[in-house]
């Protein structure tokens, strides 16, 4: 227990750096087991110590990684794609990830490659939410990526291969037969399978599986492992080999295929679990805890970032609650067994996923009784049956079988994604939140281990209060956001007491980075997921330039959405929505029908001009929006004429400008300005964009108001609760502050 007890003190340690709340309460936890076990007052001290020093450790951790200019790289291995491969290379001692643009040929692993190669670190989260590129990295031991046009341009010449190299190169052999055994697609789950490379896995059929819960399979973890160990158990034990031989082989068996998978934490993190238990099964005594322990403490050691992995978090609480109530279900037949196995994964893990993913899932469990099952028995070993023929010979007519199987089992979990909801997002838990849900989850394991299902009731319904609780924002009526978008428009409007959400533009269409990612896969979208949003009830495009409105379609796509408004005059519509999907078209409103309309108690005036300039830009929606006493002007694009026109068609006063074009100087004139009088002026600008954005004489202009862009502080937000707005920035918390309504702004009566 020494080696559990220590491994919970790191936990408590690190966690502590991020939450001092539930790093305490993990330390309570950790006393209270202390006692309950009889622990000397010695070791609770020695576990107080290592708690301290890994709080230490993880708060003195240097970040290292800095944009650099490598003249040289040696090729250690590729990252697969179906349709490209890149580079994993290092540079002394240092690893890297190399994309290349132009994908000409393929450069040998072990080759020493020249050339100047400028080394990118992802910049800081500008947004209000979790993703981290920079730890992103640090939990894959990378030092940062690196973008090439040509690779081929490269001055490259072999070099002796090291130890590693030679095991990449057998992989990248490997997988190079089993591409070429099929012209089938099921080829790339069969590597997804077997060598544990998620990049095949189409972004539609990660979705998939996501949406039932059932990702975990298509990634090597301790099931793989189990039935790989299982199946050459079988055989050598059928040729009547001695137990501890069998065990010996077995182990040679797994670290081989560990070395054939060198770059993958999942199939590490599994390998290194299953062959430890393996050695201690030589012992009389068998101290799996201790085991596991040390295994996630010497992965702690080599990488401490790896802490923060979604997968190690997850593979270790999962290990840990099986080998904690193994006792309690060991008298069941293997079929019970291995359901109640599944329940308990299930159950242990549903606060860690809500912590990453911010999701909960429905059917999960049920789905996961069901294809564990067909995996375990069905999968697996045809995925071994697929590697010996493919070694030998490989029949048309078994080639045609694993087509209709895979075509199959794709298609079943597409149907059952599509035609059920399975999943809740949640909005991010408080630490209070957290701390029940944990509590709770441990008792409902308990519960259905033992078969008492009305506690299990009890403790669902008590399980769904939290997260309903949990969604309330009982101090706000409304919350205003402007995404970071980089150099484009993204706001969400939310009506708190109506459930009801609004999205002013998308931003851009998408950034070139290593897997072509759409920018609101980046931004908004994880952000509507982090606050708890299932539905947008409406998208207004203010026009269709693409820093607007480039997104649109990818995030209804994503997202299920009530109506579009738009300009449907826009000089750029017939273009934009000739290739649209009719359902996606049966959605859009023409503004010009509208002259107000509202959406829960968010409030829209419709500031249209009797005619306006054939441009995009100026052919900008312009909307007047009011939150219970406070008001915001929304201008698109909107350039100096057209905003002439209003001012002499319309009362402008508004507490909030949202600065025009960027804060271009062809927007925001001085008369404009002085005709809304805001308090707070909003400009949605890309950090040192190549615009210039905004400009200096607009700033200037503006200078009297609260400017509050994002290529300064990232998103911004706003809580409205009757008289008062809040403002916080992502990039600037010291300048978080809340502000009550000056009664003289008040807008005048609307025309």
């Amino acid at each position: 227990m020494i080696l559990f007890y220590s491994f919970i003190a790191i936990v408590t340690g690190s966690t502590i750096i991020i939450s001092p709340v539930m790093g305490l309460f993990f330390y309570a936890i950790l006393l209270y087991s202390c006692y309950l076990k009889h622990c000397s007052l010695f070791f609770k001290f020695a576990l107080t110590a290592v708690a301290v020093l890994s709080a230490y450790v993880y708060y003195t951790a240097d970040n290292d990684l800095a944009e650099d200019t490598l003249h040289d790289i040696t090729i250690d291995g590729y990252k697969y794609y179906t349709d490209s491969i890149h580079y994993l290379v290092s540079n002394k001692g240092k690893k890297y990830e190399l994309y290349d643009e132009a994908q000409e040929a393929a450069i040998p692993i072990g080759y020493k490659c020249s050339g100047i190669l400028p080394v990118k670190i992802p910049s800081e989260q500008r947004n209000f939410i979790k993703k981290d590129g920079v730890q992103s990295l640090q939990i894959n031991e990378l030092s940062g990526r690196i973008y090439v046009d040509n690779a081929a341009a490269l001055n490259c010449l072999p070099a002796d291969l090291t130890l590693q190299q030679v095991f990449n190169k057998l992989r990248h052999s490997y997988m190079t037969k089993v591409l070429s055994a099929t012209e089938y697609d099921y080829k790339f789950d069969m590597l997804t399978l077997s060598v544990g490379n998620k990049n095949y896995i189409s972004s539609d059929f990660f979705d998939a599986l996501q949406k039932l819960g059932i990702y975990h399979l298509y990634v090597i973890s301790g099931t793989h492992v189990a039935f790989l160990s299982a199946v050459i158990f079988a055989v050598l034990k059928f040729f009547k080999l001695p137990l501890n031989t069998i065990k010996i082989l077995i182990i040679l068996s797994l670290i081989l295929f560990l070395c054939l998978n060198f770059f993958s934490p999942s199939v590490l993190r599994a390998v290194f679990m299953g062959v430890l238990l393996l050695i201690s099964s030589f012992f009389k005594k068998k101290p799996y805890l201790a085991i596991i322990s040390l295994s996630a403490i010497i992965q702690l050691l080599i990488n401490p970032y790896v802490m923060f992995h979604a997968g190690f978090q997850l593979s270790y609480v999962t290990t840990y609650f099986i080998l904690l109530t193994r006792p309690l279900f060991m008298q069941y037949s293997g079929f019970i067994q291995l359901i109640l196995v599944t329940v308990i994964s299930e159950l242990s893990t549903l606060a860690i996923i809500l912590i990453h993913f911010n999701e909960v899932s429905i059917s999960g469990l049920i789905l996961n009784i069901v294809f564990v099952p067909l995996f375990s028995f069905i999968i697996f070993p045809g995925i071994i049956i697929f590697n010996v023929l493919n070694l030998f010979y490989f029949p048309p007519f078994i080639d045609e079988i694993y087509q209709w199987i895979s075509t199959f089992i794709k298609c079943l979990i597409y149907l059952i994604a599509d035609n059920f909801k399975h999943r809740l997002p949640i909005k991010n838990l408080s630490v209070l939140s957290l701390i029940i849900l944990l509590f709770i989850t441990y008792r409902m394991t308990l519960h259905a281990l033992f078969f008492k299902f009305k506690k299990i009731a009890l403790s669902i319904l008590i399980f769904t209060a939290v997260l309903v609780i949990n969604h309330q924002e009982f101090n706000k009526q409304f919350t205003v956001t402007m995404v970071d978008v980089g150099q484009g428009d993204a706001f969400v409007i939310q009506d708190h007491r109506n459930y009801k959400t609004v999205l002013i533009d998308t931003g851009g269409e998408f950034q070139l980075d290593e897997n072509r990612i759409k920018l609101s896969e980046k931004t908004l979208l994880p952000y509507l997921k982090e606050q708890g949003i299932d539905f947008i009830d409406l998208i207004i495009i203010s026009h269709l330039d693409i820093d607007h409105s480039g997104e649109v379609i990818h995030v209804v796509n994503k997202k299920k959405t009530g109506n579009i408004i738009m300009n449907t005059q826009d000089v750029k519509f017939d273009e934009w929505a000739a290739e649209l999907e009719p359902e996606i078209r049966n959605m859009i409103v023409d503004s010009s029908q509208l002259d107000s309309f509202q959406t829960g108690d968010i409030q829209f005036s419709h500031l249209q001009l009797p005619e306006t300039e054939a441009n995009s830009n100026e052919q900008s929606v312009v909307l007047q929006v009011q939150l219970n006493r406070f008001s915001v002007l929304f201008t698109g694009d909107i350039g100096l004429s057209t905003e002439k026109n209003l001012i002499k068609h319309y009362n402008l006063k508004s507490d909030i400008l949202k600065v025009g074009h960027h804060g271009s100087d062809t927007s925001t004139g001085e008369e404009f300005k002085n005709e809304v009088n805001p308090v707070i002026s909003l400009i949605s600008a890309g950090e040192n964009n190549r615009y210039g954005h905004p400009h200096d004489s607009v700033t200037e202009r503006l200078r009297d108001t609260r400017i509050l862009g994002t290529n300064t502080l990232g998103m911004v937000e706003f809580s409205i609760n009757h008289d008062t707005i809040c403002i916080r920035a992502k990039l600037a918390p010291d300048q978080d502050e809340c502000l009550k309504k000056d009664i003289k702004k008040e807008p005048d009566s609307r025309p």
